[in-house]
């Protein structure tokens, strides 16, 4: 009893430190997989054959990470987050340690689709969205916010470190000291900080005053509650919202991954250096942290479904701009809007995901979501590069863009919620 009445009147709640945690493990994973990977594209490419033989270890690591996350969710929702990502830290490390000494393309994807995919989907956006889904319910949407942030600020660290390691120790030992930085950085707050529910700490979520012992009737109303809004997976994909979720976010999402993947090649094909592009889509990213922190925030004042629509309005109208004009001050307006707004989808997503069927089993449910917007990115992608060899240009890829966002925003304002 004494125990939990000091960490109830501890100064910080603790679920900020599970942020704390979710925001570090979210960077390092994104970091490393996605903006990291573009910089590493072209040793591989040069070591392995080509680009195209390359890029296929990257498709074989996203289906391996969706079929992955099909265990990790139900495991997440039974032990919680912090078994999972210590093991997942072990596991991501150790495949760059064996991605460093890769002697043949079979190699890289056996590397790729096995240890660093199974340790990403154990460290990133499943065990940490879950872990904040847990502690907040009224300020879900901030904490999710700053937790998801994250994945920016990934982009913004380990993008221009991989190409400082490539250049002055070559792609091995990049790869080496990248895997080691898994360790170094993921453990430490998973270990000191990740906790499975605030129960287990003698908390309420978002650090609200427990009820008085007495005061059973208000426990067992809150668990009423709590159990009426949360649904079992199975349940929850037999629901419309479930496929809305799925739809809205497999477009958006394979809009944003094609979009910047292929921007520094755009703006080299208008005539910018290439370093000049690399700036420009570092400035894209660290605007994504900003969204994703205003979002985060207007999530939480407002009906979700609505935040969710103004953001995928904005990011049509952001990348209008990009196809639609060449000056300097258009690609500023381009960077701060379309950065801004494609910050907020991994926000939305994970706070929509447990709006919709509540907090219970949101790691399983989450994690049957995945795959179908792995599988829009899978066909979406590699479109985006074949419209372009195939008319000269990114413009069609753009107007597909801007045209899916606007079917998304139809979807999302769809979705039912169901509120505690």
């Amino acid at each position: 009893m004494k125990r939990a009445a000091t960490r109830r009147n501890a100064p910080i709640f603790h679920g900020w430190w599970i942020v704390v945690a979710a925001f570090v493990a979210q960077a390092v994973n994104v970091g490393l997989l996605f903006y990291s990977w573009g910089v590493f594209t072209a040793p591989l490419a040069e070591e392995f054959g080509g680009r195209g033989r390359v890029a296929g270890a990257y498709s074989a690591m996203q289906i391996a990470c969706a079929l992955y996350g099909l265990a990790v969710g139900r495991i997440v929702d039974r032990r919680g987050a912090r078994e999972v990502q210590i093991l997942g830290a072990v596991v991501f490390a150790s495949g760059y340690l064996l991605l460093s000494r890769a002697a043949a393309l079979p190699w890289l994807y056996l590397c790729m689709a096995g240890p660093i995919a199974l340790g990403s989907t154990c460290v990133g956006a499943l065990p940490s969205n879950s872990a904040v889904a847990r502690w907040f319910v009224r300020k879900r949407g901030r904490a999710l916010g700053f937790a998801t942030a994250g994945i920016s600020a990934g982009g913004i660290v380990f993008a221009p470190a991989s190409q400082y390691l490539i250049d002055h120790v070559g792609w091995r030992t990049a790869y080496v000291v990248l895997g080691l930085s898994v360790i170094v950085l993921v453990l430490p707050p998973v270990l000191l900080f990740m906790r499975r529910d605030p129960a287990d700490m003698g908390l309420e979520p978002d650090g609200e005053p427990a009820a008085a012992e007495g005061d059973r009737e208000a426990r067992l109303a809150y668990a009423e509650r709590e159990l009426a809004r949360s649904v079992r997976p199975e349940v929850a994909m037999r629901q419309s919202s479930f496929w809305l979720l799925a739809a809205a976010f497999g477009i958006t999402m394979t809009g944003l991954a094609s979009l910047l993947l292929n921007q520094v090649s755009l703006l080299v094909d208008r005539g910018m250096p290439a370093t000049h592009a690399s700036w420009v889509l570092g400035a894209t990213a660290a605007m994504g942290v900003v969204g994703k922190l205003g979002f985060g925030a207007l999530l939480d004042r407002f009906d979700q479904r609505r935040v969710a629509a103004a953001c995928f309005v904005l990011q049509a109208l952001g990348v209008l701009i990009l196809w639609q004009t060449r000056s300097m001050p258009a690609l500023v307006c381009y960077v701060i809007l379309y950065g801004y707004a494609m910050g907020g989808n991994a926000t939305l997503q994970a706070s929509l995901v447990a709006e919709a069927f509540g907090r219970l089993h949101y790691g399983a449910i989450f994690s049957r979501l995945t795959p179908f917007v792995v599988l829009s990115q899978a066909m979406g992608i590699p479109a985006m590069g074949y419209l372009r060899d195939h008319t000269g240009s990114y413009g069609p890829g753009l107007a597909v863009i801007v045209a899916s966002s606007l079917i998304a925003v139809w979807l999302v304002l769809r979705v039912r919620l169901v509120r505690a």
